[in-house]
């Protein structure tokens, strides 16, 4: 297959990333994201919307019901993290001489950073690992002054060096990734963000795991959230991150089946990297869909019992565009995979709907919000029938919103996040409609912007 033609035809694209769109070929979420492509599925979401409206008693009654459908099935993964018996991971044994202990290369890198980054070196300092076996590469493009500046004010140690790469499209995490890897001599792999403080023995589980698992497999260490106490929106966060990480992924860990890795503390031997594609650069989630070559590959992905700390966005505006480009992303990684890995011997179909099914449905929610809103208040429906809708959609509402007070409740309480019933309600309330914002942004940005990246700013 022939590369498409890059998004703008007038600028010039990063060596590394080209090369990397011909190791991937079909694969790369650049071939999804042509103008011809998003303008085909603007037209189908338009589409959709005006006959459903123009024949509210078949396709418009139809598409309701299975708005409603996607609404019950978000609910119900959330609801199975706490009514599901979970496997607790046990501790990994820790015991293994130094000189038995794999190379370990960790790419870190920073865009426009300021002094949290001292934070973090520290933090890998402080790892319980022979320096010898460790190499870590800090990433920076050559124009990065702020981060430039950040890292003059602290010593770097000995095993730390900086790569210096041009400022150039695509404006990536999984571009930067891609320079790091080929100075990568380490055994094993793994990513740090700027925030990452991975606890001092994280690098020791993660070597007993992958040396000890009888096939090829990638760690996803635990991540919680330290600045969980600061206000409303990081109270939510975090709460989100301990359903996702310690009841979800761990459950879908416990019985085999794949799941979506995290952008940072996951642990892969660089062969398996390499094997899968690597990272793809025209992809804003390149998490997520490095994930699924992976499995593919035959890769395991298994939770590591192990946690790194980090930042999440303290501001609303902040933290809508950090989940702008995640839900553009795994929109886009949905337009890649989803019918490719169907079939897939690796993911099976129960693998399939695990790993799919919750990303299915979150990418449809902007449709359904809006389809839902225009069909109750223009379709020519019999008053009975509209009435009939109307409540039914408040009493879900209604459901949602009690269920999340009562969950958010359970959690917090389990964070020893201290907040009276009214305001947990409240919090919940207005988190979730953060949500819709943040979705009806991504669909504007998939069809205007698809490879902004929206960089979190800590």
């Amino acid at each position: 297959m022939d590369a498409p033609a890059v998004l703008n035809s007038n600028v010039a694209i990063d060596q590394q990333a080209q090369q990397q769109l011909s190791i991937l070929g079909p694969k790369s979420a650049l071939y999804k994201i042509q103008l011809s492509g998003r303008m085909f599925n603007l037209v189908l979401w338009i589409g959709f919307t005006v006959a459903g409206i123009f024949l509210p008693l078949s396709l418009g009654l139809g598409l309701f019901i299975l708005g409603l459908i996607n609404y019950l099935i978000l609910l119900s993964f959330r609801l199975g993290n706490y009514f599901f018996t979970k496997q607790n991971t046990p501790p990994e044994a820790i015991a293994i001489p130094d000189q038995q202990l794999p190379s370990f290369s960790i790419i870190f890198p920073l865009k426009n950073e300021n002094e949290v980054i001292h934070r973090t070196i520290r933090a890998l300092e402080a790892l319980d690992y022979p320096a010898e076996l460790i190499q870590v590469i800090v990433v920076v493009e050559d124009t990065d002054q702020v981060t430039r500046s950040s890292l003059q004010q602290i010593e770097l140690p000995a095993h730390f060096e900086v790569l210096d790469i041009p400022e150039m499209p695509p404006f990536t995490k999984g571009r930067a990734l891609l320079h790091a890897l080929e100075l990568a001599n380490g055994t094993y792999l793994t990513v740090y963000d700027a925030e990452s403080c991975p606890e001092p023995q994280q690098l020791r589980k993660a070597a007993f795991s992958l040396m000890n698992a009888s096939g090829e497999i990638c760690c996803q260490a635990k991540i919680s959230i330290s600045n969980l106490q600061k206000n409303w929106v990081t109270r939510n966060f975090a709460g989100e991150y301990y359903e996702w990480y310690e009841q979800h992924l761990l459950e879908l860990s416990s019985a085999n089946l794949p799941f979506g890795l995290g952008g940072n503390s996951f642990f892969i031997s660089k062969q398996a990297l390499v094997d899968a594609g690597a990272w793809d650069p025209f992809n804003v989630t390149e998490d997520a869909d490095l994930s699924v070559r992976l499995v593919q590959n035959g890769v395991q992905l298994r939770i590591l019992n192990s946690y790194t700390t980090e930042t999440c966005p303290e501001q609303v505006g902040n933290w809508i565009n950090q989940r702008t480009r995640w839900n553009k992303g795994l929109f886009i990684t949905q337009l890649v995979h989803l019918r490719r890995t169907l079939f897939d011997p690796y993911f099976k179909f129960n693998g399939w709907l695990s790993f799919w099914l919750r990303m299915i449905c979150a990418a449809l929610l902007p449709f359904f919000n809006l389809y839902v809103a225009l069909y109750i208040l223009l379709a020519d429906l019999p008053f009975l029938l509209s009435f009939t809708l109307s409540a039914i959609l408040w009493i879900l509402l209604g459901v949602n919103l009690l269920l999340s007070w009562i969950i958010n409740m359970i959690t917090y309480r389990r964070l020893g996040i201290k907040q009276s019933y009214l305001h947990t309600f409240w919090d919940s309330f207005r988190y979730l409609f953060l949500h819709i914002i943040a979705g009806f942004k991504s669909f504007w940005e998939y069809f205007i912007a698809p490879l902004q990246w929206n960089k979190t700013d800590h």
